[in-house]
């Protein structure tokens, strides 16, 4: 579980900006995306932190790449660059 949980938070960005690249093929303000690559994890630990009490005692695991991937997209779409 703790090789996983590692796992979760290491290749969530990753799997995260691979995501993003194959279904938007937009450009994104490059300097900012180290930052979404770290804040992600962070957000994503502290879900998990606060997630039975937050959820109803439901208790975040092996979902946490998942989670951490789709924060990293999300994060991705907000740096899209806009058309002059």
């Amino acid at each position: 579980n703790a090789v996983y949980s590692l796992a979760a938070y290491t290749y969530g960005p990753i799997l995260g900006m691979f995501a993003f690249g194959l279904i938007c093929k937009k450009p994104v303000r490059d300097k900012f995306v180290p930052l979404v690559a770290i804040i992600s994890p962070l957000l994503t630990y502290i879900l998990q932190s606060n997630s039975e009490k937050w959820f109803g005692g439901y208790q975040m695991s092996f979902e946490l790449l998942i989670v951490n991937a789709i924060i990293t997209a999300l994060g991705l779409s907000l740096l899209i660059k806009k058309n002059k």
